[in-house]
């Protein structure tokens, strides 16, 4: 898509689709359990996924008031994977729905927040071991 610049006469490319970044949203309470903060940075994974949205574990791990190794150790003792690996699954789950949905493979990826239809195939092959034209 081009903008035109009245100021200058010249055309602006915009993009269309930029990788978003998600937000740094106000701390949990105090007083939390572990337990609960922990729930609260698996859903946060788990709706940054599902939108699209790039999110950094560290940043999840500061938001908690942790550091980003203690808070990776404490998700795997809870949840059974690693904080990435869960946030990739539903990444590749959402991906394949839309798939399924009709979506092509590009839109799909760009969906997720992937770049390209290769990065798309990637995260199948490894998280689900199917192919994204399938």
């Amino acid at each position: 898509m081009l903008l035109s610049n009245p100021d200058r006469g010249s055309q602006v490319r915009a993009v269309a689709e930029l990788p978003r970044v998600i937000e740094v949203t106000e701390p949990p309470p105090r007083g939390l359990g572990l337990k609960d903060r922990l729930g609260l940075a698996r859903e946060r994974l788990r709706q940054a996924a599902e939108q699209g949205i790039r999110i950094r574990v560290y940043e999840v791990a500061l938001d908690l008031d942790m550091s980003e190794f203690h808070f990776a150790r404490q998700f795997r003792a809870a949840y059974g994977c690693s904080p990435h690996v869960f946030y990739d699954e539903v990444r590749a789950a959402q991906a394949q729905r839309l798939l399924t949905e009709g979506c092509t493979p590009g839109q799909a990826a760009r969906r997720i927040g992937l770049r390209r239809p290769a990065e798309l195939r990637a995260l199948l092959a490894k998280r689900l071991g199917v192919a994204a034209s399938a």
